[in-house]
């Protein structure tokens, strides 16, 4: 296995992924790196399966690179870009995206090796009604919440507990080349009109006596912990300056760290990313879990990446 590689699925502008690479390559572990939106005019592929018992074998050509696939020993899961079928009129960048997506990223997806994450998986646990449902069953301190389109349920629902934020499920998609975001935010009875009914929304009881938030990263069964915050104490850390924002390390209650092992078993994931509130007792309030989340940012990335070198030269 010594000269088996590692598939790194990803776009080109995933920093987070550079650090994994540059990991892999200090312990000397062969590396693709593939992005799937590249297939047509950098990426070609050819797999073949028949023969009783066998599984998918072939290669996967990129423009620096050739890998055979049966000798792929672990597959990272980063965060690949869009399907470039722009040029094709509608119906057929429809079909094409379909297309290569069920195809070369279902032929990924079933490479018989470790997956980290497996995409299937990552699609499970991003729901956030599921997310909240096992982490009040592996007893997190989960806050009270609404999830409705009913314009009396969400007043009712501030007036018994404000004060109450608003998140959304998925955040803002990308219009016109340009990212957007709707961030934690308080929200009062006279917010609400009858808009609400359009689409769901989340409403949750603010955790009132918080000292801090809590970045988490688990891989495998190492967990790296920093407290975050920020110079003006926002309500949602990620709105501000990240090159502003305190990281400290902080030790996380058995308990919970014991939760976030059974977590990620029960979602079927290697890797996750833990949001919690911290209160002035350093009780732990469960936000969320993000199975493909951002820790680059961290002043411990370096350990991280290893941990997840580690795992991945495992296979």
């Amino acid at each position: 296995m010594a000269d088996r590689t590692v598939l790194v699925v990803t776009s080109l502008e995933d920093v987070t992924a550079d650090l994994v690479i540059n990991a892999l390559n200090q312990r000397g572990v062969p590396v693709t790196r593939v992005d799937p939106a590249g297939i047509g005019a950098t990426l070609t592929f050819a797999a073949r399966i028949g023969d009783p018992g066998d599984g998918w074998g072939g290669e996967l050509r990129t423009g620096s690179r050739d890998l055979d696939l049966t000798q792929v020993r672990s597959v990272y899961h980063g965060r690949p870009g869009p399907w470039r079928f722009e040029y094709l009129p509608g119906q057929a960048r429809d079909f094409s995206t379909a297309e290569a997506r069920h195809g070369l990223g279902g032929l990924l997806a079933a490479l018989p090796v470790l997956h980290v994450n497996h995409p299937l998986a990552n699609a499970r646990a991003e729901y956030k009604p599921a997310q909240l449902q096992v982490a009040s069953e592996l007893g997190f301190r989960v806050p009270a919440t609404l999830i409705t389109n009913s314009l009396a349920a969400a007043r009712e629902f501030v007036a018994e507990h404000s004060p109450v934020v608003y998140k959304t499920f998925r955040g803002v998609p990308p219009a016109d080349g340009h990212a957007g975001a709707i961030w934690t935010q308080r929200i009062e009875a006279d917010d609400l009109d009858e808009s609400l009914a359009v689409t769901a929304h989340l409403f949750q009881a603010e955790m009132v006596d918080k000292i801090a938030d809590a970045r988490v990263t688990v891989v495998g069964r190492k967990v790296f912990a920093s407290l975050i915050e920020t110079p003006d104490r926002l309500l949602d850390w990620r709105a501000g300056d990240w090159d502003q924002l305190s990281c400290t390390p902080v030790d996380v209650p058995e308990r919970v760290t014991k939760g976030m092992y059974r977590y990620l078993d029960r979602f079927g994931l290697t890797f996750g990313c833990f949001d919690f509130v911290v209160d002035r007792e350093r009780h732990f309030h469960w936000l969320e879990c993000n199975p493909n989340g951002q820790w680059g940012f961290l002043p411990d990335s370096a350990l991280i990446a290893d941990a997840f070198a580690a795992l991945l030269q495992a296979g």
